[in-house]
């Protein structure tokens, strides 16, 4: 079975548990994906590191939170005006921390030097006149920098947004001491052999909708989504710190 199919059927029998709110046995949920007959020679190869194979099936997260509740995290993300950091410019950030229970949520846009291209203003939907009286890059990270001290980064493609976000931090005396995450990373571990590993391939496999546009903050959202069914499957009842996995 190709790798991306069983995860899209594993998430559907995960996402029948979740509306559930208890475990199932096999047979039931052989009936998320319309199976009759025997279906444990079918079901129990597609149970992976969320799962809980006991009498019946349940799921990890109900046994233990994300995230571990010893770390805090911070799923971020950037929009900019290009592929080419110090040529191009951060022109939206958002981040959702999480720890403890609570969820804190940031989203700004920045005001770049040079307004983005038709083609950025297709892509993202953020017009130029807007940016005209956003704050700067300096003025947002300044604002944000609270609900970053202290807490694991989580970034898809973490390299990217780090060569824009490295040199502004440290220019203003905050050096980049943060664990960083890749979820990238997280998701070629836990599941080996997709071929693609970006937010939009991930995404179709567990079962997000399209994007209609490349925002800031939807893409938390969607990475923060992508990390929870990760987790899982990394953590498979042996729960750890992100920073942990992201070595």
């Amino acid at each position: 079975m190709e790798p991306a199919f069983r995860y899209r059927l594993a998430t559907r029998l995960a996402q029948r548990l979740r509306a559930e709110g208890r475990p199932l046995p096999l047979e039931a949920l052989g009936e998320a994906l319309s199976l009759r007959g025997p279906v444990a020679p079918l079901l129990r190869p597609l149970l992976d590191g969320r799962f809980v194979l006991e009498e019946a099936v349940g799921l990890w997260e109900w046994r233990y939170p994300f995230p571990h509740p010893q770390e805090a995290v911070v799923v971020l993300d950037l929009e900019t005006t290009g592929l080419a950091p110090g040529m191009n410019e951060v022109i939206e950030l958002a981040l959702v921390r999480l720890e403890g229970g609570r969820r804190q949520a940031f989203q700004s846009l920045v005001r770049p030097n040079h307004p983005p291209s038709p083609f950025i203003e297709r892509l993202t939907g953020i017009q130029a006149w807007e940016l005209e009286g956003a704050p700067s890059l300096e003025e947002v990270l300044e604002e944000a920098y609270p609900l970053l001290e202290g807490a694991t980064w989580v970034i898809h493609n973490a390299s990217f947004d780090l060569a824009f976000l490295r040199p502004a931090l440290e220019g203003m005396g905050y050096p980049l001491e943060s664990p960083v995450v890749d979820s990238i990373r997280l998701a070629r571990r836990a599941m080996p052999g997709l071929g693609r590993y970006g937010l939009d391939a991930l995404s179709a496999l567990f079962g997000l909708p399209p994007r209609a546009e490349h925002r800031a903050l939807g893409d938390v959202e969607r990475t923060l989504s992508v990390v929870y069914e990760v987790y899982y499957m990394l953590t498979s009842g042996s729960p750890r710190p992100l920073r942990d996995l992201g070595r």
